[in-house]
């Protein structure tokens, strides 16, 4: 499991499922009823299926293909239209924007915006204080960014020196405003406030509000 989400209302589970040796899928479950919809995909060992989460009404899923291939990015999912391939909705958003690349993305509730956990790849130079990337939110119309919610710095290590890290999105909570992230430590971001939180840096989006 590399992903969990839950409906704004509580009433349904999204899943993100990776089997070892075979395709990525996405499961949706009842909560009062265990009834479960599942999408999958043929593209084994292209990707999987990652940061699950929810517009409002809870009839979009967005999950993050993550994966060295073209159909990498965040997808949009009708869960209330028939049974289809997992990618066989719209892409939002790609998983390289010219020099950048996306590690993670969710939609926000609106499903207006998107926060996405960007590596600036054209840093040539790392030392103390670079901005290597960070959590930025971005138009779902223009895919253009409209503002930076949190600068991720080069990290040091004495046998390393200073390098590049990535940031973690487990999960959006139902208003928009307050995210769980993991950027050398887990906490949480709320409008820009980064609170740290007990728990171990994540790796994955196993997390949810």
């Amino acid at each position: 499991m590399d992903s969990v989400a839950l409906t704004p209302d509580g009433t349904r589970l999204a899943v993100a499922i990776q089997t070892l040796g075979r395709d990525g899928k996405v499961e949706v479950i009842t909560l009062a009823t265990g009834a479960v919809r599942t999408w999958t995909t043929m593209r084994a060992g292209d990707g999987r299926p990652e940061n699950l989460s929810w517009d409002a009404a809870g009839r979009w899923l967005a999950f993050f293909w993550s994966g060295a291939t073209s159909a990498g990015g965040l997808w949009l999912l009708d869960t209330s239209a028939p049974d289809a391939g997992l990618l066989s909705g719209q892409r939002l958003l790609p998983q390289t924007v010219g020099p950048d690349e996306v590690q993670s993305a969710l939609i926000s509730p609106s499903a207006r915006t998107i926060i996405a956990s960007v590596i600036y790849n054209g840093t040539m130079r790392v030392t103390r204080g670079t901005v290597v990337g960070g959590i930025v939110e971005v138009s779902a119309q223009t895919r253009r960014p409209l503002r930076t919610l949190l600068a991720q710095r080069a990290a040091h290590s004495s046998d390393a020196g200073w390098y590049i890290t990535s940031c973690a999105l487990p999960s959006i909570d139902p208003t928009g405003n307050h995210l769980l992230v993991s950027c050398g430590k887990f906490g949480r971001l709320d409008r820009g406030r980064f609170t740290t939180l007990p728990g171990d840096v994540l790796a994955e989006g196993a997390a949810a509000w």
